[in-house]
C-alpha cells in the first residue's frame, strides 16, 4: 500500500467524555470520507484517521494500491498531469479534514495548526522535477522509483515500463552557467549573524492532574470494506 497523503492537526481545546469522543471522531471519519469520495478520482483506496486526546491531536492517512494509482494517473493523459491532478484533490481531501476537525471548536476560537504531506505521491512527482533540471539520470530516477514503491510495483507490471516512457520523453530545462557572484550573499555574513543565542533556561513544569485521555482509530482498508473502529485509554 502507497501513502499518497498524510494529514496532522492538533486544536488546543480541553478534553471530552469517552462518549462524546469517540462520537466526534468516527463522524469526523465519515464526513472526510464521503469528502473523499466524492473528489479523489481513483477507483480505490483505505483511509485511516487516529485522533487522541489532550487537546485534540490526529492523523489522516490516504493509501492506494499501485495498480489503483496506475489506474488513476491514467484518466488525467500524461503521467505527471496524473500525479498533479490526483496530488490536488489529496490537498483538498486534507483541507477538508482540517477543516471540519475544528468546526465543533469553532466557539472556543481556538486555530487548528494543520500539517499536510504528499508522502510517496510527491517523491515521484520530486523525481519528474529533478529529471527535468537535469539532476538525475533516467537509470537513477528508475532505481528511486523502485525503492519508493518495492514490491508494490508487482501488482502493475505496466507502471514501470509507462513511467519510463514518461521520463524519457520529460523536456530538460535549459542549462544555466553558474557564477562565482551568486555565492556572495553567503559569504557576506556579518558578525552578528553568525553568532549563535545562547539557549534559555527551561522553566520548570508544574505537573497537572489528567482526566481519563483515549485514542480512537477509524480505519477503511478499502473503498468497500467494513468500516473499523477501536478505543483505547491512553
Amino acid at each position: 500500500m502507497i501513502n499518497i497523503g498524510t494529514t496532522d492537526f492538533y486544536i488546543d481545546v480541553s478534553s471530552l467524555p469517552r462518549e462524546k469522543f469517540e462520537e466526534y471522531s468516527t463522524q469526523l471519519f465519515d464526513e472526510w470520507e464521503s469528502y473523499v469520495a466524492d473528489v479523489l478520482g481513483l477507483p480505490d483506496y483505505s483511509l485511516s484517521l487516529d485522533v487522541e486526546e489532550g487537546s485534540v491531536k490526529a492523523l489522516g492517512k490516504i493509501g492506494v494500491t499501485l495498480g489503483a494509482l496506475y489506474i488513476g494517473i491514467g484518466q488525467y493523459g500524461s503521467f505527471i498531469s496524473g500525479i498533479e491532478t490526483i496530488q490536488r484533490q489529496v490537498r483538498s481531501a486534507s483541507d477538508y479534514l482540517g477543516e471540519r476537525a475544528s468546526a465543533p471548536f469553532s466557539h472556543t476560537n481556538k486555530q487548528p495548526r494543520i500539517k499536510k504531506r504528499g508522502e510517496d505521491l510527491s517523491r515521484l512527482k520530486t523525481i519528474f522535477v529533478k529529471v527535468k533540471r537535469g539532476d538525475l539520470t533516467i537509470e537513477q530516477a528508475m532505481e528511486i522509483s523502485e525503492e519508493i514503491f518495492g514490491e508494490d510495483t508487482d501488482e502493475a507490471n505496466e507502471f514501470l515500463g509507462d513511467l519510463r516512457v514518461s521520463l524519457e520523453e520529460t523536456p530538460l530545462d535549459p542549462q544555466q552557467m553558474s557564477l562565482e557572484l551568486d555565492n556572495i550573499k553567503e559569504m557576506e555574513l556579518t558578525a552578528e549573524e553568525k553568532k549563535t543565542p545562547k539557549p534559555r533556561k527551561p522553566k520548570p513544569k508544574i505537573p497537572a492532574v489528567r482526566p481519563e485521555q483515549y485514542r480512537v482509530q477509524v480505519w477503511r482498508k478499502s473503498k468497500r470494506s467494513k468500516r473499523n473502529i477501536r478505543v483505547t485509554r491512553l
